[in-house]
């Protein structure tokens, strides 16, 4: 049989197209993905190193009024490498009836009405579905209404909650508050999933090839974060620990073991500036691996904020001419920064991030090199909201707490705007696997117990 001939757009040399492809649009990197296999190859490499920030309809948030959120779904996403939206012609089921529960390696985490999660990456329209999580969130039914929200009923041995109904957020806010990858699932790794759940208290692991959960054996619950690295689970839980755990790689099998579980001091700053606010706002924490370092954010987030960035308090909203109260939403008024010293064991604080940018919010908390992105800002935090625990407080706002933060100069960029402040569903990012570049290989070994 004769050779097939290769097409003219095969024989372009590979530099060549690559220098041509670093200067393409999104839509022009898709158009170009259609010539030939080889092109279709290249292109999307580049199509998958972008930052991406999933919305949710402009249209829905704007003329909604707050009112039927549940229903909303997910229908662009915007690039930050261009500044620009890219909405969906018609949206997948996916992204409206099921409930994003995280973002990891560039793949969604959904939630069906079922309590059936799967794995979804939106890039190449591929699905995984995963075991149900009934049993692990003292469900024995959750089905979906025709309002979008949650209709639940629980095992009487395992309950843990007592509403019936629920929305979209408040499963986020009891049930399942973060889910992440060990591994990349498109490149057929031995991945497993990582659940942060029930109201904080639990970690969960599925291993891909088992049809189960298993339950961690954890100590100091409840945790603020979660991150997963080289086949180990990191948990920041609210007394400052970090418990670290080691998955075994191929040779799981159904063992986790712990490696290490350290207890460390707040931050000096921290603790004072969080006390001097007191009444006004709560903290959020992340853990977050960044050029070998392991860091720790700190998210101060104010309760009532007007727009001048004055913190307010409820009894400041009540004005005594006005028949309705103030609205004033929460919002995030400042980050602070440290890594941890191995050697001493203690936080210390970092000015600058340098060419790093970090990426926080309901996915995977991560630090990217803003080097090959343009306008994507370095020393900065691109933050979204994941206040589980406010967005259904109010039908004026939730899901709106998001921009950029220079550490520098402490200031607040807006990344994406809606005449709304309730975005329902929240903005999440998605960064795709190969945009994480630095390593955690030291710090595993640096950590006690992880020789």
């Amino acid at each position: 049989m004769a050779k097939r001939r290769k097409s003219l757009a095969d024989q372009v040399p590979t530099e060549i197209f690559w220098s041509i492809f670093n200067k393409l649009s999104f839509i022009d990197l898709i158009q170009a993905k259609a010539v030939c296999s080889s092109w279709n190859l290249a292109a999307e490499e580049f199509v998958t190193k972008m930052p991406w920030l999933m919305l949710p309809s402009k249209k829905e948030v704007e003329e909604g009024g707050g009112a039927f959120v549940n229903n909303n779904g997910y229908n662009g996403f915007f690039n930050l490498c261009e500044n620009r939206v890219y909405n969906l012609k018609t949206t997948p089921m996916e992204f409206r009836e099921s409930c994003c529960i995280g973002s990891s390696n560039g793949w969604l985490v959904f939630l069906e009405h079922k309590a059936v999660p799967f794995l979804f990456n939106p890039f190449k329209q591929i699905k995984i579905h995963l075991p149900s999580v009934d049993y692990l969130l003292g469900l024995k039914k959750m089905a979906r209404n025709e309002d979008g929200e949650y209709e639940l009923d629980y095992l009487k041995k395992n309950q843990r909650f007592f509403f019936k109904v629920c929305g979209k957020q408040q499963v986020r806010e009891c049930f399942i508050q973060k889910a992440i990858l060990s591994g990349k699932p498109d490149c057929n790794e031995n991945f497993g999933v990582v659940l942060l759940c029930n109201n904080r208290e639990e970690i969960a692991y599925h291993q891909r090839g088992y049809n189960s959960w298993t339950v961690i054996d954890v100590s100091h619950p409840p945790y603020q974060d979660i991150i997963c690295y080289k086949n180990h689970i990191y948990a920041l839980s609210n007394n400052n620990s970090i418990e670290v755990w080691d998955l075994g790689g191929r040779d799981y099998v159904g063992q986790i073991v712990k490696k290490s579980d350290i207890v460390l001091p707040c931050p000096d700053k921290s603790h004072t500036k969080g006390n001097s606010l007191r009444g006004f706002g709560t903290s959020k924490f992340y853990l977050v691996e960044s050029c070998d370092d392991l860091l720790l954010i700190v998210r101060f987030i104010g309760d009532y904020v007007d727009l001048d960035g004055t913190l307010l308090t409820e009894w400041d909203l009540l004005i005594e001419t006005c028949t309705q109260p103030k609205i004033c939403p929460y919002r995030t008024c400042f980050f602070h920064v440290y890594k941890l010293d191995f050697d001493e064991l203690k936080w210390v604080e970092v000015e600058s991030l340098n060419d790093r940018a970090l990426f926080l919010g309901g996915n995977q908390s991560v630090s990217v090199s803003v080097q090959s992105f343009p306008n994507c800002e370095t020393n900065s935090i691109y933050f979204t909201d994941d206040c589980w625990e406010k967005m259904e407080e109010d039908y004026n706002y939730g899901g709106h707490d998001m921009g950029i933060y220079n550490i520098k100069d402490e200031s607040f960029k807006p990344i994406y705007e809606f005449s709304s402040d309730k975005i329902q569903p929240p903005p999440c990012w998605i960064i795709p696997s190969s945009m994480l570049e630095s390593q955690l290989g030291q710090c595993v070994a640096s950590l006690p117990g992880c020789n």
